[in-house]
């Protein structure tokens, strides 16, 4: 948590009031006596001393004044350490209100950016993953390992039609906030498992989404509204599901 400063015109006041305290210490042991001339004497050079106890009733008249200013500013000063509290309590709090906190998953590239370009738009679990998030917001994280496998590049130039051009395009589109950080969000549907034989269409279509092959028996469930981040949040990633807050200024 960053330390808060305090205001100058505080620190003005704690000074004021050490050199009152030590003036009010010292206000007896310091405080003169004044000379006048001897009555009826017309001497210039003859004086004589006031009386001591006139000297004590000034003395403590100037203490009870001293003490009453002390007073005062001591109530000022203990008014401006609460505001500068509560300033500060309430900046924490609106800090913490500014952030999102939503659901994270890593995905490895080249998925994290195809689904933040809206290419892919289902997702293949060997699990039920993401059935807790149906209808809900998630957190796209770029792992920093790579998918093993080429699967993908094959999908993107024969179901997807793209040339090598267009597939590197695309490769450099998803590396646009680099790695090991939250990059976009994406709306999580309904999780279902893919039967084992589908029609060959239905499946040709099913690959085209994941942008991956081989998705029989495997939990499949659809993406939609991907939106990157104004900018990259670096995070570590996480296993499975984690939580993330997203500042708010980052969101899109």
């Amino acid at each position: 948590m960053t330390a808060v400063r305090p205001p100058s015109c505080l620190l003005k006041q704690v000074r004021f009031c050490s050199l009152v305290l030590v003036r009010k210490q010292n206000l007896r042991e310091s405080q003169p006596y004044r000379l006048r001339p001897a009555e009826g004497d017309t001497a210039p050079l003859i004086w004589t001393v006031r009386g001591r106890e006139q000297q004590d009733r000034e003395g403590t008249a100037g203490s009870e004044l001293c003490g009453s200013i002390l007073k005062v500013r001591l109530w000022f000063v203990v008014l401006l350490c609460a505001c500068a509290w509560t300033h500060h309590v309430v900046s924490c709090k609106l800090a913490v209100s500014m952030a999102v906190q939503l659901w994270c998953l890593s995905f490895r590239q080249p998925y994290a950016g195809l689904v933040l370009d809206g290419v892919k738009t289902v997702e293949s679990r060997w699990r039920p993953l993401l059935v807790p998030l149906e209808n809900r917001t998630l957190a796209v994280h770029v792992a920093w390992r790579d998918w093993e496998g080429e699967e993908w590049r094959a999908v993107l130039g024969g179901a997807w039609g793209l040339s090598a051009a267009g597939v590197q395009e695309l490769l450099e589109s998803g590396e646009r906030f680099g790695r090991g950080v939250v990059a976009g969000l994406v709306d999580v549907g309904g999780t279902w498992q893919c039967p084992a034989s589908l029609p060959e269409a239905e499946r040709a279509e099913l690959q085209r989404s994941a942008v991956l092959i081989g998705l029989e028996q495997k939990h499949l469930t659809p993406l939609s509204n991907p939106r990157w981040l104004k900018g990259p949040l670096k995070t570590p990633g996480g296993r499975d599901l984690w939580t993330v807050e997203i500042p708010a200024e980052l969101l899109p």
